[in-house]
């Protein structure tokens, strides 16, 4: 009996010896797969934060309907490599085929006709300013039925309500100004450490400004920090501390990220704010965290009013839920915070005083004026409007005008929603934001905006 137990001992050792193998197989296999998959997801991440401007700009190619190595589309082009080269010697510009978003126009008869608009037949009259923008990002042609259908700038300045400073003497409404030297004094001793972060109710453009601000301003100070790197040396900040759509009570007692290495006081918020009527659309179609009844009824939307009770709003934000009257409500009291004085907020006597140093500007303003918007608030913070030397999507010492959707990603609405540079001139300047309310309903409306932020911005 002794050799059998022998042998079955053997065999049981085998087989252990055996199990172990493959146990430290398996293991280092999946070791391996761990370890190439962390080196595969740092790389992506490193050729990620390489890709220049126009992969960042939501790839345009998928915007746009190409048809031939040329570049073209339904509604604009642009010269190749070599003919941009050829004619451009002296410029350092690096080519790449580039159009505008589809649009659809109202009024199109007939597709697919080029033009290059011109003072001669008329088809520039008007329009200057925006075929300027479009050149700066090398667009030689449009569709002439696309290109009809853009209003003109005088229509444009109607519909915002330009009433004072029309025309050529029109220019963007900012709030705030005053408060400028009070935050430079304030971070003098450390200037490097100055940011400008954006702030606004939903719907209101922070990620737009938060572009605009990344390529065109610089904090020279700050840049010299990072040794020239003006791409991680900028200085501008993707949203406040406490969070850009939380109310401006939450700054200093909610932080967003605990481990930022700057103190509120060293950020100058830039609030977004849109015409409420504008505004209040834009919320029925992507209410983001309020909630109000009837927010998902399209036809009665916003239903500030149901009777003679007021349609009451919630909404959630990081810190906290705050509770309105209305939306409209939500507007005038979000708004109010950064507007008025901590001192006379919720008096009979409110004024108009800064509660800390900040800036207002209207989200129609970074659509229409986003080059002197950006300028103005570049220099409050003490920063330089400039070109980044990593841009090369437009040309040395140019402005870089955004010709994407500055919103991407989960809580944004469906890409169809998202528009252009272009699109946003039809959008935003085609109509009188009013005119998607009855007169009852904008007079209900004017009971819970508040006077003197209208008057303010020129909302009326």
């Amino acid at each position: 009996m002794a050799p059998k137990a022998t042998s079955c001992a053997d065999s049981i050792t085998s087989t252990v010896q055996t199990a172990k193998k493959k146990f430290r197989l398996k293991t280092f296999l999946k070791l391996f797969v761990v370890k190439w998959s962390c080196t595969l997801l740092v790389l992506n991440f490193y050729w990620i934060s390489s890709l220049d401007v126009v992969r960042l700009e939501n790839t345009l190619a998928k915007m746009m309907h190409l048809s031939g190595s040329r570049g073209q589309s339904k509604y604009a082009t642009v010269p190749t490599k070599e003919e941009w080269l050829a004619s451009n010697a002296t410029k350092s510009v690096r080519s790449r085929s580039k159009t505008l978003p589809e649009q659809s126009p109202k009024n199109a008869t007939k597709e697919g006709t080029m033009i290059v608009p011109n003072l001669a037949d008329g088809t520039l009259q008007g329009k200057e300013r925006l075929w300027t923008i479009l050149q700066t990002r090398n667009v030689t042609q449009v569709d002439a039925a696309y290109w009809a259908s853009i209003p003109s700038w005088d229509a444009i300045l109607q519909n915002l309500h330009y009433d004072k400073r029309g025309g050529a003497d029109a220019g963007p409404i900012i709030h705030g100004l005053e408060t400028c030297k009070a935050f430079q004094n304030a971070t003098s001793a450390n200037p490097s450490q100055r940011r400008i972060a954006p702030a606004g109710l939903f719907n209101t453009g922070t990620n737009y400004l938060s572009v605009l601000l990344e390529y065109n301003c610089q904090n020279p100070h700050r840049v010299e920090k990072f040794h020239g790197n003006a791409k991680r040396g900028h200085g501008n900040e993707w949203e406040v501390p406490w969070g850009k759509h939380s109310p401006a009570s939450s700054r200093g007692v909610y932080y967003k990220n605990a481990k930022i290495k700057y103190t509120v006081e060293e950020v100058l918020p830039v609030v977004l704010i849109r015409n409420p009527f504008g505004w209040m659309k834009a919320m029925c179609r992507n209410p983001y965290t309020a909630k109000w009844r009837g927010v998902n009824d399209k036809k009665s939307c916003p239903r500030l009013k149901e009777g003679e009770k007021w349609n009451a709003a919630d909404v959630k934000y990081g810190a906290k839920t705050t509770h309105h009257q209305s939306l409209g409500h939500l507007w005038s009291d979000w708004y109010g915070e950064y507007f008025y004085s901590n001192n006379t907020r919720g008096s009979t006597t409110k004024k108009p005083e800064a509660p800390f140093p900040r800036l207002m500007i209207r989200f129609e303003d970074i659509i229409f004026f986003p080059y002197e918007v950006t300028k103005q608030v570049c220099e409050c913070a003490g920063g330089v409007l400039g070109h980044r030397q990593d841009d090369k999507d437009v040309a040395e010492n140019s402005f870089h005008y955004v010709v994407r959707s500055a919103k991407a990603g989960i809580g944004h609405g469906p890409a169809s929603q998202r528009n252009g540079l272009i699109d946003s001139w039809l959008r935003y300047g085609s109509s009188d934001p009013t005119d998607d309310f009855s007169k009852e309903e904008v007079d209900i409306a004017k009971e819970a905006l508040d006077p003197s932020i209208m008057n303010t911005f020129g909302y009326r």
